[in-house]
C-alpha cells in the first residue's frame, strides 16, 4: 500500500496521521497544509518546544512535565490530562505534536507504541532517502518490534490484531517495508537475517504470498531446483497475486528460472497488466530471460512489441505478446 492509499483510509492515530501528511507532502508540495502540520520538530530546541506551549497558554518545565507525566503512559495520556475537554481541534492537535516531542526526548524509558513507531517511521525515512550510515537502527527496531509482537502474542492478542495496532500508529505500511527490506537482504546474499525476519514476521502478515515468495529466493541460494518447484506450486494456487508480486516473480525467474515456471508467471503477469509502463517493463524482464539464454531471436520478437512509442496500453499489444507466450509455453526452448 502506497503512503497516499494510507493516507486516504485515515485510520491512523494522530501523531502518524500528521507523520504521513509531511511524507506525502515531501513528494507533492502541492498537497494544501498548514506549516505546524508539516514541521520537523525534532530540529528545534527544547526551550522553544516550552516556549510554544507557554504561548499557546500551557506554561510548563521539565520538573513539572516529568511531574505530570507520572500519572500517564503515553504522550496521548498526558495531552488529555493537560488540554481542557473543549480545546479546540486544532489546538489540541498542535500542541499534542509538542507535548509528544518533549515527551520523546526527556522521558526515553516510558516507551508507549506511538513513540516506537514514530521512531521507526523516522529511520525508516532515513533508510529510504540514503541518509543512514547502516542499517543498525532499523535491525535495532526490527528486534524491539519482534519483542512486542511476541509480548503481545503471549498476552492473547491474535496476530492480526497486533499488526493492525502497529500500522494504526505507523506513517509507513510495517509490512510493505518489511518485504522491501527483506528482498533487498536477499539480493545483498543475506541470508541467515533474512531468513530470521521472515520467520518471525510471517505469522503475522496478510501478505502471505509475498512471504511464500522471499521464502522462494531463500531456498534458490541452496537450491534452485527446488525452488523452481515451490514457485510452480505458489503460481498455481493463484492467491493474492497482484502485478508487484508477480513482476518481482518474473524477475527472479530471469536469472533462476525454469522454462515452463517463467512462461506460467509471464502468462499470469499479463493478465495483470493494465497501463503501458507495466507493459514494458514485463515485456523487457522477458527479452532479458532470452538474452540470458541466448535466444536472441525471441528477446528481439518481444522487444519489437515496444517499437510503437505511445504512453498508452492497447489490446493488440497484450495479444500479440500472448501469441508470442502460447507455443513456448508447450514447446522446450532449445
Amino acid at each position: 500500500m502506497n503512503s497516499l492509499e494510507r493516507f486516504l483510509k485515515m485510520e491512523l492515530q494522530t501523531k502518524a496521521l500528521y507523520n504521513l501528511l509531511r511524507l506525502n507532502h515531501d513528494q507533492d508540495p502541492s498537497i494544501s497544509c498548514e506549516s505546524w502540520q508539516i514541521e520537523d520538530l525534532r530540529v528545534l530546541a527544547q526551550e522553544e518546544l516550552f516556549a510554544r506551549l507557554k504561548n499557546a497558554g500551557l506554561e510548563l518545565d521539565v520538573q513539572t512535565l516529568h511531574g505530570f507525566a507520572e500519572e500517564c503512559d503515553s504522550p496521548e495520556d498526558l495531552t488529555e490530562l493537560l488540554l481542557e475537554e473543549h480545546a479546540e481541534p486544532e489546538l489540541h492537535d498542535r500542541l499534542y505534536l509538542l507535548l509528544f516531542e518533549l515527551w520523546r526526548r526527556l522521558l526515553p524509558e516510558k516507551q508507549a507504541l506511538s513513540i516506537f513507531c514514530d521512531e521507526f517511521d523516522h529511520q525508516i525515512s532515513l533508510y529510504d532517502a540514503g541518509l543512514l550510515a547502516s542499517d543498525e537502527p532499523i535491525q535495532d527496531a526490527l528486534a524491539n518490534m519482534i519483542e512486542i509482537f511476541n509480548q503481545n502474542l503471549d498476552a492473547g492478542a491474535e496476530p492480526m490484531e497486533i499488526l493492525e495496532s502497529v500500522n494504526c500508529h505507523s506513517a509507513h505500511d510495517i509490512m510493505s517495508f518489511l518485504i522491501d527490506y527483506v528482498s533487498e537482504l536477499l539480493d545483498n546474499g543475506n541470508e541467515l537475517y533474512a531468513s530470521e525476519l521472515i520467520e518471525h514476521f510471517a505469522p503475522y502478515t496478510q501478505e502471505a504470498a509475498w512471504f511464500d515468495f522471499l521464502r522462494v529466493r531463500l531456498i534458490a541460494f541452496s537450491d534452485p531446483v527446488g525452488a523452481n518447484h515451490l514457485l510452480a506450486a505458489l503460481l498455481e494456487e493463484k492467491a493474492e497475486m497482484t502485478f508487484d508480486l508477480l513482476i518481482e516473480m518474473l524477475r527472479f525467474l530471469t536469472a533462476f528460472g525454469e522454462r515452463p515456471v517463467f512462461m506460467e508467471a509471464a502468462q499470469q503477469t499479463l493478465s495483470h497488466v493494465q497501463a503501458r509502463e507495466e507493459f514494458v517493463e514485463m515485456v523487457e524482464l522477458t527479452a532479458d530471460y532470452f538474452r540470458r539464454r541466448d535466444r536472441e531471436d525471441l528477446e528481439q520478437a518481444v522487444l519489437k512489441l515496444l517499437e510503437t512509442k505511445t504512453d498508452s496500453l492497447e489490446s493488440g499489444d497484450l495479444e500479440a505478446f500472448e501469441s508470442i507466450l502460447k507455443p513456448l509455453a508447450l514447446n522446450t526452448l532449445e
